[in-house]
């Protein structure tokens, strides 16, 4: 008996630690994970360098967080798949669209190299231009914490609808959070909707 115990709890201890799965549910183009080529379909179970060449785009699904990512073209992210805990993701350059599958929380962190990003269930387009050293973010659903990496103290909420911007043509802090009118949201939302 003792061993048929120890057997369960080892199995459930087992797959609540297991680690996040990311699943290739749409490419188009040339995409890799550390060089290699990925399809449809295609499960990632390990950390990596995500890349997308030109007129190239893959859309993941990661269950265990509630999280759909589309990265677009001539995208590069680090995806950290290391803890279920951790739900980070690192976003070098490019555009992605984040999505938080319906009726469901998502907490987590997307970092680029100027802002972190902290995300309660939501839907947003966040550009990472690595050749100016800036980060902007369009929210059309939800709300998200933006903050500069260089200082704590500079963050805005910023709420659907509404954009944020740092580094580069925008400067050193989060300036002036602008409510976008119905048809910028529009032209937006099409980037990446897929």
């Amino acid at each position: 008996m003792k061993k048929m115990f120890f057997c369960a709890v080892l199995l459930f201890s087992s797959m609540s630690f297991a680690i996040p799965t990311a699943r290739i549910i749409k490419l188009k183009g040339d995409v890799t994970l550390n060089g290699k080529s990925l399809k449809v379909g295609d499960s990632i179970l390990k950390s990596g360098i995500l890349k997308t060449k030109a007129r190239s785009f893959v859309k993941l699904e990661i269950a265990e967080w509630n999280n759909n990512l589309v990265l677009g073209p001539n995208g590069e992210m680090n995806l950290d798949l290391s803890e279920k805990s951790t739900k980070q993701y690192n976003f070098l350059k490019g555009r992605i669209r984040w999505f938080t599958q319906k009726n469901k929380k998502s907490n987590g962190v997307i970092h680029t190299k100027q802002a972190s990003l902290g995300v309660r269930g939501t839907d947003y387009l966040l550009i990472a231009n690595s050749l100016l050293g800036e980060t902007e973010i369009i929210v059309f659903d939800g709300k998200v914490q933006f903050q500069n990496n260089s200082s704590v103290k500079d963050s805005s909420l910023i709420s659907k609808n509404q954009w944020g911007g740092l580094g580069g043509r925008y400067g050193k802090s989060i300036g002036e959070v602008l409510d976008l009118p119905a048809n910028v949201i529009n032209a937006f939302s099409k980037q990446l909707d897929w």
